[in-house]
């Protein structure tokens, strides 16, 4: 699991509990080895925020720097990964299951690759100095920076799961 310094990571117990719920409601999802726990907003404010956005259909993906993947314990994302979203308290709140995973080129950002971000940051400008901000913070520790020929990942998904 990797998170930004600044979010909680999840207890085993409310994870394994959010896992349960989650089987429970969705028997048909392969929950086995085939998630992974992530963290999306710049503070608690934000990510609550996209929780709505995700919950009405308003945000329906997320990205993925290859630079950090390489460099920490994350999976390879791929279509049918789910993701854990937690809040900065670690709580897991959000499964949501990825439906593809396409490569694109940080200086050529184009609304149709921010389509599936919430409709506040779509703009490709807002989007690219929101982006640089946060995954900015996620590089500083392995002595890299945002630049324009940093490859990122764009993974559409579906909400399969609401623990709220």
């Amino acid at each position: 699991m990797h998170l930004s310094p600044r979010v909680t990571p999840p207890a085993p117990e409310a994870l394994e509990t959010f896992l349960e719920a989650a089987r429970a409601a969705r028997p048909d999802l392969d929950l086995t080895d085939n998630w992974e726990v992530r963290w999306i907003g710049l503070d608690e404010e934000t990510t609550l925020r996209i929780f709505e956005l995700i919950r009405a259909g308003d945000k329906t993906g997320t990205f993925t720097l290859p630079w950090i993947v390489a460099r920490t314990e994350r999976k390879l994302p791929y279509a049918g990964l789910c993701l854990v979203l937690v809040d900065m308290h670690g709580r897991p709140t959000l499964l949501v299951r990825l439906r593809e995973v396409r490569e694109a080129v940080f200086g050529q950002v184009t609304a149709e690759h921010t389509a599936v971000d919430g409709s506040p940051v779509r703009d490709p400008v807002v989007w690219k100095a929101l982006h640089t901000r946060f995954w900015n913070d996620l590089l500083e520790p392995y002595g890299l920076t945002v630049t324009e020929d940093m490859p990122f990942w764009i993974e559409p998904f579906e909400l399969v799961y609401d623990a709220g």
